[in-house]
């Protein structure tokens, strides 16, 4: 039965599934934490492990897999000897830190917090990365503005609106693979132009052939 809800909530996300899943597992799990932490004589807090248990039972049911009718005990019972060694590392490092004299954790500096004279750094390249942006923005659209309007339309249409070459091509009445060649190679030029431009050479609009999509378009 355990096995069964686990898989069902995994499939449809159904909270009730998963009410129902800690109902019917729960008593049997605590049971088996209890009888773990007796033998490690950790004196962890039973309800803290179950719970935890049941968090990244929740929080990754994809990796859960039906297998056999056993295998929510074998999985849940694997979560629960990682949540106990979680739990046994924090216990551990929260003691050392303790036992340590007050004075000296007092002294001691933040490794995480940088230095001012780093702070400044990555400030000041935070500031050159923006301005390099700006810049390689004001190209790309200096150049995009050289295609042609049908390249235009149909660029604005796969990269900015986000929509599939199959719903371009039936607005527009477009055969797929003439539409993915359109974009290609207004991409293509594109990367040529901001290619040249970046290295302080003149763009002109090369002159395009006619074909599909030449005829001006009106998009809403």
């Amino acid at each position: 039965m355990a096995t069964a809800l686990m898989d069902a909530f995994r499939v449809t996300r159904d909270p009730d599934a998963f009410d129902g899943l800690v109902r019917w597992a729960g008593p049997q799990l605590r049971a088996r934490i209890c009888a773990r932490l007796r033998r490690l004589g950790a004196g962890l807090d039973v309800d803290e492990v179950w719970q935890d248990t049941f968090v990244n039972v929740y929080r990754y049911p994809d990796r859960f897999e039906a297998s056999r009718a056993g295998a929510f005990a074998a999985w849940s019972s694997t979560i629960a000897d990682n949540a106990v060694r979680r739990l046994l590392r924090t216990r551990k490092r929260d003691a050392g830190v303790a036992l340590r004299d007050p004075d000296e954790l007092q002294a001691r500096a933040d490794e995480r917090a940088a230095e001012p004279s780093r702070q400044a750094e990555a400030r000041e390249d935070c500031a050159a990365a923006a301005a390099a942006l700006h810049v390689f923005l004001q190209v790309y659209l200096s150049c995009f503005w050289t295609l042609s309007e049908r390249e235009q339309v149909v660029l604005q249409m796969v990269e900015v609106r986000g929509m599939r070459y199959a719903e371009i091509g039936d607005a527009l009445g477009v055969r797929g693979d003439a539409l993915k060649m359109v974009v290609f190679r207004a991409r293509k030029r594109l990367h040529e132009r901001m290619t040249r431009m970046l290295a302080g050479e003149a763009v002109v609009p090369a002159p395009t052939r006619c074909g599909p999509l030449a005829r001006p378009l009106a998009v809403a």
